[in-house]
């Protein structure tokens, strides 16, 4: 069986001189294997209309995807304004669809993107999903689990959500040269060997369980019957106390902060995913970065530069673990705009800690506004603030 062999590379400037540059590097480290699978994550500054054709048809025998980002990064450190790649070389056989109109119907995006794709390829028993999608369409957490419906719980799903460099206006999905908004990417990766997903947040729960009770999409109203934004000030009150200010008055310009810090874990059985909370709509509402339905139980959490480190450490591990003894070739990470946004210039250390865990294999990713991790017979699925490690052996 053939070695696995990942390329990943960086460029900033124009689209069409990131593309060359992006090209031109991966062929040099691949050193003439063709990839199986190749992912482009672009910011603004690269449009993805503009960037992914140009690779499409630099690789036409290779599936190609994309998404645009809220940064971007490899194993050498990360960026704003720039654009990534990671080429993947190896015995895999990979089917890619894409659907349209996920802000409609979820479940018909999904099936469209689905359509016509294989349940099992003979002599590579192993299947992993790779799922991107436009966030603003509100139907993240729907879509991640119709497509684990769709596909059958007994596979692993890892990806993320599409960014615009917090412009939060429009954000784009690739598929070979299309490039869509309002859409998902569904690739289903075949292999030999198992490949890795591993998920982990930095967050510990600093408030009692709390109940949503009135709430409309991603914007809570109430929580517990009392208005949400009581609610948050009240419980965080003496974490932020020994942190020198007081939430309640705090200027418009410092909430957005305040929320990175204390978000809502989203009970999960004996675990939680994290919710972010974006900004206060009125004086008594809080907006959230996907939907949060009425009857769901919170906590409020806190976190820390130090363990947003370590969970991102814990992530890789993790990945690294469900691959076994085997080596790994490199990896494809998943990070949540909001973490580079609490760590600030610690944010490298994050992706060198990855970097370490994983052997010091090439690794790709972007900062995204949302995540996706999903483990055979495991409901987890759409996250925030969260990084996951997708890793390939070798």
């Amino acid at each position: 069986m053939a070695e696995s062999k990942v390329a990943t590379a960086m460029a900033h400037g124009s689209a069409t001189e990131a593309a060359e540059k992006l090209v031109a590097t991966c062929r040099a480290e691949l050193q003439g294997c063709e990839p199986a699978l190749v992912m482009v994550f672009a910011s603004t500054t690269q449009p993805l209309s503009e960037l992914a054709p140009l690779v499409a048809a630099s690789f036409p025998r290779s599936t190609v995807l994309g998404a645009s980002t809220a940064g971007e990064f490899t194993e050498a450190g990360d960026a704003k304004h720039s654009a990534v790649m990671f080429a993947l070389c190896g015995d895999y056989r990979i089917f890619a669809g894409m659907g349209t109109g996920l802000k409609a119907s979820a479940e018909g995006a999904v099936a469209e993107a689905l359509e016509g794709m294989p349940a099992q390829v003979v002599g590579f028993p192993h299947r992993t999903a790779i799922l991107l999608l436009d966030p603003l369409s509100g139907s993240s957490e729907e879509a991640t689990l119709t497509t684990a419906a769709l596909m059958g719980f007994d596979l692993r799903l890892a990806g993320g959500a599409a960014g615009d460099d917090l412009a939060l206006k429009c954000t784009h999905v690739s598929l070979g040269n299309r490039v869509i908004a309002d859409g998902v990417v569904v690739a289903n990766v075949f292999s030999k060997q198992p490949l890795g997903v591993g998920v982990c947040h930095g967050h510990e729960p600093h408030s009692a369980p709390l109940t949503v009770t009135r709430a409309e999409g991603g914007v809570v109203h109430e929580i517990d019957g009392r208005p949400a934004w009581e609610v948050w000030v009240e419980h965080t009150r003496d974490a932020t106390s020994k942190l020198g200010f007081d939430p309640a008055t705090l200027p418009e310009s410092e909430v957005g902060g305040f929320f990175l810090r204390f978000e809502a874990g989203l009970s999960q059985g004996d675990a939680y995913k994290i919710r972010a909370p974006l900004f206060r709509t009125g004086p008594h509402s809080i907006a959230f970065a996907c939907g949060i339905p009425e009857g769901s139980v919170i906590r409020i959490t806190e976190s820390e530069p130090a363990r947003q480190i370590d969970s991102a450490k814990e992530a890789a591990r993790r990945a690294r673990a469900q691959v076994g003894d085997l080596p790994l070739a490199g990896a494809v990470v998943f990070d949540c705009i909001c973490r580079n946004l609490i760590l600030k210039d610690d944010f490298k250390t994050a992706i060198a800690g990855i970097h370490e865990e994983l052997g010091n294999v090439p690794l790709a990713g972007f900062e995204t506004y949302g995540e996706i991790a999903l483990d055979a017979g495991d409901l987890s699925g759409f996250h925030n603030t969260t990084t996951v490690v997708l890793a390939f052996p070798k």
